[in-house]
């Protein structure tokens, strides 16, 4: 016999969809500790279930991924921006872009671009070295850097003199994003309004900084070994290349997803160390065990555990795509309740990684938890989510997330410049409110 979903009645979830809008990490979270990690939200007219259970995220992601797909608002918005990119296209033309694109992000392929990452992160500290007052903008520090990595490893060109600028550009646009969820009934991106005018700016930005890389890339006619070249001479079965449009897409949603994910997470593993004094000391007596001073290589990675699990706890406690959506498209039973046709399910990151069953003391930050044996089930822990769509970047953005760690925590110490606590914002990803924009740091 299926059992009925918990969760609140309409009339006790009509005083809090201001909650829904306004703190959606903070709703979810509370309906997960008041009903248990498998809830139905009661909207009028649609069957939505937020689902924490890792053997329930399993079975949707994996176990019977092929009835889920990616068309709900989440993806449909983020397409506004991405176009019909890896993140946000579904089916056969989704796994024919995938098969293209994977060959770019293979593991021995992720091996030779170290030192592009160390070197970004030496030149982000060489600036540093130039500021008079001591603080700085973290988010936008950490997006500049992330944004010339993707650009000197997947595309072979150099973003360091647009960076600021595509950096403003891609917040804009993703900010827009959000907007269009909360205000799904405001008016289309065709109206002119000014914050649609602001959109379609910063999309140009985009647009002509990819545009350019294809124009320029073709015109030199000499294929280099990266994810452009790659892209640029794919084939489909039928001999076809992909259209300009669809590299645009590709382009776009590597940019954006390659460096806005890695950049959040490594603001707020700044923002746990700074809290957590004693994490820190194990990471800097690490870090001088096996560098002593010198900057990083793939080589050193294996030696540096401790650093590793300071990254993954990080992404543990503030995963940077934290919400994850899908559609039903046939009915289904998952965790032994009925999941009708058409259903919304909602599945967040930032909720599973909170289970207890999991994860004692869930929201204490201990990296050590990644240095033992006994791991949570693989589907406790979905930073980069699951199954066949899986994040085709997780291991690069792993290994950049250790490298930069590892090389800037040898020169610098990163403290809150002011006493106002840092507070989460779910926005496409999840970032400090106000962009953590003032930031201590001071030399070690």
């Amino acid at each position: 016999m299926r059992r009925a979903v918990p969760g609140p009645t309409p009339r006790e979830l009509l005083p809090r969809l201001r909650e829904l809008q306004q703190d959606p990490l903070e709703f979810l979270l509370e309906l997960a500790r008041r009903y248990g990690p498998f809830v139905r939200i009661p909207v009028p007219g649609l069957h939505v279930f937020s689902i924490a259970q890792p053997d329930a995220v399993k079975h949707v992601l994996q176990d019977n991924a092929r009835n889920y797909s990616k068309r709900t608002l989440q993806f449909t918005n983020l397409a506004l921006v991405t176009g019909q990119g890896l993140l946000t296209s579904d089916g056969e033309f989704w796994l024919r872009q995938r098969r293209m694109a994977q060959p770019a992000f293979h593991r021995q392929r992720i091996a030779g671009f170290g030192g592009a990452m160390t070197g970004a992160a030496l030149r982000m500290l060489e600036r540093w070295k130039a500021k008079q007052d001591g603080v700085l903008d973290l988010d936008h520090e950490m997006m500049e850097m992330t944004l010339e990595v993707v650009g000197l490893t997947l595309f072979s060109s150099d973003f360091s003199a647009a960076a600021k600028r595509m950096v403003e550009a891609t917040l804009t646009a993703l900010d827009y994003v959000i907007h269009k969820a909360q205000n799904p009934f405001g008016p289309p991106a065709w109206v002119p309004t000014m914050r649609n005018r602001r959109f379609r700016q910063a999309l140009d930005v985009l647009d002509r900084a990819v545009y350019r890389l294809i124009e320029e890339r073709r015109a030199r006619g000499q294929p280099h070994d990266d994810l452009l070249s790659m892209l640029l001479e794919a084939r489909d079965d039928d001999g076809q290349p992909m259209t300009l449009r669809q590299l645009r897409d590709e382009l776009i949603t590597v940019i954006i997803a390659g460096h806005e994910t890695v950049a959040s997470a490594l603001t707020w593993t700044w923002h746990l160390l700074a809290q957590h004094p004693q994490a820190e000391a194990k990471l800097h007596a690490e870090l001088a065990q096996v560098l002593g001073g010198r900057t990083p290589t793939m080589d050193d990675l294996p030696r540096l555990p401790y650093t590793r699990a300071v990254f993954e706890e990080a992404l543990r406690l503030y995963p940077p795509a934290w919400l994850i959506t899908r559609r039903a498209t046939g009915p289904d039973t998952v965790g032994g309740y009925p999941i009708p046709r058409g259903s919304l399910l909602v599945l967040s990151p930032y909720i599973t990684h909170r289970q207890a069953e999991a994860w004692p003391e869930p929201e204490t930050f201990r990296p050590e938890r990644f240095l033992e044996d006994a791991r949570p089930p693989r589907y406790a822990y979905i930073p980069f989510g699951g199954g066949p769509r899986l994040c085709i970047g997780n291991t690069f953005a792993l290994v950049e997330g250790q490298l930069i760690l590892a090389t800037v925590a040898q020169h610098y110490r990163l403290r809150p410049a002011g006493p106002k606590p840092v507070e989460a914002a779910p926005l496409v990803t999840i970032r400090p409110k106000g962009g953590a924009a003032s930031t201590g740091f001071e030399r070690r």
